[in-house]
């Protein structure tokens, strides 16, 4: 049956999606489809939010209360009582009641599993000596498993062994997990700060659903054991990881190298903070395909790497070549970045910058990657994004790499000095900017993109205060949607919603009791991301019945369930974000708390048509469709109609 797609009143935007898609059916996949697929992995992630950043606004608490420690230095631990060394060759479990000295590498065996008890303490030994031997670190190998659960009120720490105040980044190693995931190197790959003279050392496969365990409101603090330059050990190293595994409320400070690494690998992860670390915060190389929600770094300005540190960093591989292949396409939402410039007003000149030479960007990404960074806040910054390269700009323009719905915030008016003064070339004026060059700024810039840029450095509640001190008790907090007002560059920020249906069917002409899947797709057209609730009616037409997949429809709302239309062949749809009813007159879809449409971007809402089977031969009639509420400020694009016949 032929196609039938209608387009609400004026909105050119939409139809210009449709043509596209009529007429670059080959180019579909690499240039369409990414796009379709961010507007609804956006509402179908992981939680839906209807802010950005990593914490909803008050009276809301933060996630990291309780359990997170932004003081580890002062903090006392207990004198170790076991100490562990070598491999761990059968199943066993380190209690509370211990606290546990790692001596050297400590390995987890091959289908061994090691559990550790919430409240548990781990202590890597300190030692000057350089070599693989006085590494002491965890590593748990491939086809093992770690079950280090903890609870907010009691986390597991894994820390350095020696005293309060005397603590120091590298004082040992860290946690590593290998697992069985795809590696777009190949099944048998060296983690990165190890020996290859150990098969132990080495991780990959093909299993993307693997599981290495759980790791759970856990803390790992004064690691980062170097040998060499690249060859170092992260905070929490993870080589392909597969989707098995859980891990959630993981903080990783003061760390000499990453805070956080994903070699490959599809695990999914949530609540991560990467505090005070010297290198990259989130690293993300080899074809990493997971889901990350909720991530927090901060940085401290005396303290970055000759490399240039990134909040955010990802790489294809380090070829930077067009391949290898599965890419790294994971997915970042809801990462709040405290840059090195701690802003103390927007006046020029009144700026506190940092004292390290080395920070540059927010986010660094390179070599070919298809990230996706979505929903975040960066602020404090030299350089804000830096898309690195011809096929990093490339995959931004095609769809595959995705920096969307973001704000970019910082003093952009200060004029540094010392080594981040202007220069003629690279920084004529001195300030700090939004992107590292004039391409990447084009794409940042780009209105269906959605991404924010404020002059100011107030955007969250009390991030600068005390940031270096014993009592820093900080609130990530943005206080744009709570109670503070914030200076803000009105140019650069969206003014409300603009939403428009479409309504998607395949064929519009009906034998007698024909049931035929169609789609209500709401548009958002680049005005701005909703805010509040979404309304979708549906008129019913006499002839037809409108139902929805799964509900017998009555007056009282109904939650919907995610499932997949035959529209297109089969096109997955978002009904698990809303409620439906029927009022007698009108089939309702309301969305539920916390769902957003995106700057430019759209969902897609399930239902069924059904001619009646006392509905004449011949019978043409209207569906109308309109969608109301989400803060849209240009109601006249709100409707759609479709023309139903009966043959």
């Amino acid at each position: 049956m032929k196609k039938t797609k209608t387009f609400p009143t004026h909105n050119t935007k939409q139809k210009r999606i449709y043509l596209l898609k009529k007429t670059k059916m080959k180019k579909q996949f690499f240039s369409i489809l990414p796009l379709l697929f961010f507007g609804v992995i956006l509402v179908n992630a992981q939680e839906v939010t209807s802010y950005r950043g990593a914490f909803a606004p008050a009276p809301e608490r933060q996630w990291t209360e309780s359990w997170a420690n932004f003081n580890p230095q002062n903090a006392v631990y207990g004198a170790t009582t076991v100490t562990k060394s070598g491999v761990i060759t059968a199943n066993e479990t380190w209690t509370a009641n211990n606290v546990y000295l790692l001596q050297g590498i400590v390995y987890v065996d091959s289908l061994v599993t090691l559990t550790i008890e919430p409240g548990t303490v781990i202590r890597g030994q300190f030692n000057t000596a350089l070599g693989e031997g006085t590494n002491a670190s965890l590593l748990v190998q491939r086809g093992a498993k770690l079950i280090a659960e903890g609870t907010v009120c009691n986390p597991i720490v894994f820390t350095s062994d020696r005293p309060a105040g005397l603590r120091a980044r590298q004082d040992w190693g860290g946690v590593l997990i290998l697992g069985k995931a795809r590696h777009n190197l190949g099944i048998n790959n060296l983690i990165e700060g190890l020996s290859n003279a150990s098969s132990r050392n080495f991780h990959g496969g093909t299993d993307d659903n693997d599981n290495s365990g759980v790791l759970k409101y856990v803390r790992i603090e004064y690691g980062g054991f170097i040998f060499s330059a690249n060859n170092e050990i992260n905070g929490l190293t993870m080589g392909s990881v597969g989707r098995g595994t859980e891990i959630n409320y993981v903080q990783v400070s003061n760390n000499a190298d990453d805070g956080f690494e994903w070699f490959g690998g599809s695990v999914n992860a949530k609540h991560l903070i990467s505090y005070r670390n010297v290198d990259d915060d989130f690293d993300s190389d080899n074809g990493f395909s997971g889901t990350v929600q909720y991530g927090l770094i901060v940085r401290d300005p005396a303290l970055a790497d000759v490399s240039n540190s990134s909040g955010l960093e990802s790489d294809n591989s380090a070829s930077g070549l067009d391949g290898p292949l599965p890419k790294t396409s994971g997915k970042f939402y809801n990462v709040t970045q405290i840059g090195g410039f701690r802003c103390a007003s927007n006046t020029n000149g009144t700026g506190v910058q940092p004292t390290n030479a080395n920070f540059r960007r927010g986010a660094r990404l390179r070599r070919n990657t298809d990230l996706k960074v979505v929903n975040s806040i960066f602020i404090g910054n030299w350089r804000g994004l830096f898309l690195d390269g011809s096929l990093a700009l490339g995959n931004v323009d095609q769809d595959s790499l995705l920096f969307r719905n973001n704000i970019m915030a910082g003093d952009f008016t200060s004029v540094w000095t010392g080594v981040y003064a202007a220069t003629p070339a690279e920084n004529p004026t001195g300030t700090s900017v939004i992107a590292e060059n004039p391409a990447t700024r084009t794409r940042f810039l780009n209105a269906d993109y959605g991404n924010d840029s404020l002059n100011t450095c107030s955007l969250l509640t009390n991030v600068w205060g005390n940031v270096n001190s014993g009592t820093y008790n900080p609130d990530f907090r943005p206080n744009t949607a709570g109670a503070g007002a914030v200076v803000i560059d009105p140019t650069n920020l969206n003014s409300g919603a603009d939403l428009g249906p479409i309504v998607e069917i395949d064929g519009s002409l009906f034998t007698a009791n024909q049931a035929t899947d169609f789609l209500v797709d709401v548009l958002e057209n680049g005005a701005g991301s909703t805010n509040g609730a979404i309304v979708i009616s549906i008129a019913k037409p006499s002839g037809w019945n409108i139902t929805v997949p799964g509900l017998t429809l009555t007056a009282t709302n109904q939650s919907g369930a995610n499932t997949t239309s035959n529209t297109s062949g089969g096109t997955v749809n978002s009904n698990g974000n809303w409620n439906f009813r029927d009022d007698g007159t009108n089939v309702i879809a309301t969305s539920k708390p916390g769902v957003i449409i995106p700057k430019s971007g759209f969902v897609q809402i399930g239902f069924i048509a059904t001619r009646k089977g006392t509905t004449s031969a011949g019978t043409n009639q209207s569906l109308g469709v309109t969608v109301s509420g989400g803060g849209d400020t240009t109601p006249a694009n709100n409707g759609a109609i479709v023309a139903f016949g009966a043959l």
